[in-house]
């Protein structure tokens, strides 16, 4: 395994972070004001500096950590890291279901409920009451307390334990004299990235990749792991990212862009992939793209050639392409070939997700055969 560099840069980003934000101006009265801890772009290492303080009602940084209530197993493990900079991380274990999820964010503070939201990827936050220092309490979906004796708290000891997550991580990925580097993009937290498994995947499309400058940052999206590993230098473990499987690399795209998801109807998709087979567009020709017209579920999609139209119909997560008109144009190569792709995948879809900026298609055996990126107009 290789050992992790760690630019000399995260200490400097590192001492940056105890700088005091100016006052600018007048602020809403305490009751109407919600609050939100964040400081720019502080290394991992340097928010799990142990330094508990109250912060909204909290001793943070601190692990919180109880098994709450479930409907069809018996209880749900939380473990909970909050940090004073507005971060969380946040593993959960579903008790003899063999079910288990991470995920990562920032909290805020509702003074006027006297509670933290947690905001992720998920489109519902989790909110909880804060009964003290080191007492949350559960709330429901609609932020209101929950009337129940059964145990809908999370303690806390005072201590800070690292939790390893396993999730989809969006962020920028940079790359400069064998030192990978990776600013996720919900947390704004930097970290080192280990250069095995899938690594060699993203640091390939990377070196290929039009940049603006040398170790210019590019929006980078994978499943992975944020864990730990030995530093280049001294003792001991910090914390990483490893890349299990690399998704795409995006150099059009922001963390702020890629944050504010699309909707599926009346979105500009451009064709990135056709079963793991790149679509660029081709000159003179329009560029590969699909929409979805939401009133009367009708689709036109092309790769440079001829329209294929048709309808579609949508239930949650499943979704079907059917066939419809399209023209016949004589197509060259390759667009013969990728257009009969684009049927065949459009045929095969079975259902979809939307990931930042992304819509993945996948077919019956959950096997992703398509994906497409969004795109606005300047």
């Amino acid at each position: 395994m290789r050992r992790l560099v760690l630019p000399v840069l995260l200490g400097c980003l590192a001492a940056a972070c105890s700088g005091e934000a100016p006052d600018s101006g007048a602020q809403p009265p305490p009751a109407q004001q919600e609050e939100v801890v964040r400081t720019p772009r502080p290394t991992a290492e340097a928010a799990e500096a142990p330094a508990n303080d109250l912060v909204a009602g909290l001793d943070l940084p601190s692990t919180f950590s109880g098994t709450l209530p479930c409907a069809d197993c018996p209880g749900i493990r939380y473990r909970l890291n909050l940090w004073p900079d507005g971060v969380f991380h946040l593993t959960r274990e579903w008790l003899e279901r063999g079910a288990a999820e991470s995920e990562l964010g920032r909290w805020r503070r509702d003074p006027a409920r006297d509670a933290i939201v947690l905001q992720g990827e998920r489109r519902t936050p989790l909110q909880f009451e804060v009964i003290g220092p080191r007492i949350l309490r559960q709330l429901d979906v609609r932020g209101e307390p929950i009337e129940s004796d059964l145990p809908y708290e999370l303690t806390s000891d005072g201590s800070l334990q690292f939790l390893e997550l396993s999730a989809k991580l969006r962020g920028l990925f940079t790359y400069m004299a064998d030192a990978p580097g990776f600013e996720e993009c919900l947390t704004g937290r930097f970290y080192p990235v280990a250069m095995e498994e899938d690594y060699i995947e993203l640091e390939r499309a990377y070196l290929a990749a039009d940049k603006p400058r040398a170790a210019a940052p590019l929006l980078a999206v994978f499943d992975g792991r944020i864990t730990r590993r030995p530093p280049m230098e001294g003792d001991g473990d910090i914390a990483a990212v490893v890349v299990e499987r690399f998704a795409g690399l995006f150099p059009d795209q922001t963390c702020e862009r890629a944050m504010n998801e699309p909707s599926l109807t009346n979105t500009y998709w451009r064709i990135v992939t056709l079963r793991e087979q790149a679509v660029p567009a081709i000159d003179n020709r329009r560029e590969p793209h699909m929409v979805l017209h939401g009133q009367d579920n009708r689709y036109a999609a092309t790769v440079g050639c001829n329209r294929l139209i048709g309808s579609y119909d949508v239930e949650g997560e499943r979704i079907t392409f059917h066939s419809g008109a399209t023209t016949t144009m004589a197509c060259p190569p390759p667009l013969d070939e990728r257009e009969r792709l684009l049927g065949d995948v459009l045929a095969a879809a079975r259902s979809w997700r939307i990931d930042g900026q992304h819509l993945l298609l996948f077919d019956a055996g959950g096997g992703r055969t398509a994906t497409f990126e969004a795109v606005y107009l300047r």
